[in-house]
C-alpha cells in the first residue's frame, strides 16, 4: 500500500466540501490514516513550498500568503498507487484545465474574480503531493515535526 497527503485550503472548507472531496476518496478505494485540523503559520508554509520557491517565486510567495493562518485540513491517505490515484480524481492544478468527474472540474467556484492562471490555481480547493518523495517529506513536515506540536 502506498501513502498520500493532501489538504483541504480554507476555501474548500468555507464552503462546506470536505464531506464532498473525502467521499470521493474513500468511493475510490484509499483509506483515511490519519488528520489533523490546524492554521498553518507562514515558516511551516515556507518549508512546505520551498521548492516551489525556485522554480515559481510568485506562485510560492501567493500560496504562502494565500494559506498562512488560514484552516487546513491534512490527510493521509493510503491505497493501491495512491499518489497518481489522488491526483487523478483531483484533476489539475489549474481548475479551468479541469475536466468535470474532477474534484476541481467540478467544484472549482468560477465566482471568484482572478487576474490570472496562477490566481486561479491559488484557489483550486486543495493540496496533493506529486510523488512518494514528497508524500515522505511532507508527512515528516506536516504530522511529526515538533513546530506541529
Amino acid at each position: 500500500m502506498e501513502q498520500t497527503l493532501i489538504f483541504l485550503k480554507f476555501d474548500a472548507i468555507e464552503r462546506g466540501m470536505v464531506g464532498e472531496v473525502l467521499g470521493r476518496f474513500e468511493k475510490a478505494g484509499l483509506r483515511i490514516e490519519n488528520s489533523r485540523f490546524l492554521r498553518p503559520d507562514r515558516p511551516l508554509l515556507e518549508k512546505h513550498y520551498a521548492e516551489l520557491k525556485e522554480r515559481k517565486p510568485t506562485a510560492f510567495e501567493r500560496s504562502v500568503r494565500f494559506l498562512a493562518g488560514k484552516p487546513i485540513i491534512l490527510f493521509i491517505l493510503s491505497g493501491i498507487n495512491a499518489v497518481a490515484k489522488a491526483r487523478s480524481i483531483i484533476g489539475p492544478t489549474d481548475s479551468l484545465d479541469a475536466p468535470p468527474g474532477t474534484i476541481r472540474g467540478d467544484l472549482s467556484s468560477d465566482s471568484i474574480p482572478f487576474a490570472d492562471s496562477e490566481d486561479r490555481a491559488t484557489y483550486n480547493l486543495l493540496h496533493a503531493a506529486d510523488s512518494p518523495e514528497s508524500v515522505e517529506r511532507e508527512i515528516q513536515l506536516w504530522f511529526n515535526s515538533p513546530e506541529n506540536d
